[in-house]
């Protein structure tokens, strides 16, 4: 008898702070919910409602150059 390997549906190495730990298990244990259950809640809500924002920054260089000529190959 061969067996199949099942791929897996969950990841549970996800580290946080205990701070945050110590919250999901407190609504875990109120509303009678497992850890798992509430924090892909609170990553699913927090991914679904993330926003990234890019912006553009120009850099201005200035260079102090003496005596010759400045050669960009030769910094």
């Amino acid at each position: 008898m061969e067996v199949k390997k099942e791929s897996k549906t969950t990841y549970h190495h996800v580290r946080c702070s205990k701070e945050a730990y110590d919250q999901i298990v407190e609504l875990a244990n109120e509303c009678d919910l497992t850890i798992a259950t509430v924090s892909t809640s609170l990553l699913l809500y927090a991914l679904n409602h993330a926003e990234v924002i890019s912006t553009e920054k120009v850099v201005k260089e200035s260079r102090l150059i003496i005596g010759g000529n400045y050669d960009s190959d030769n910094q």
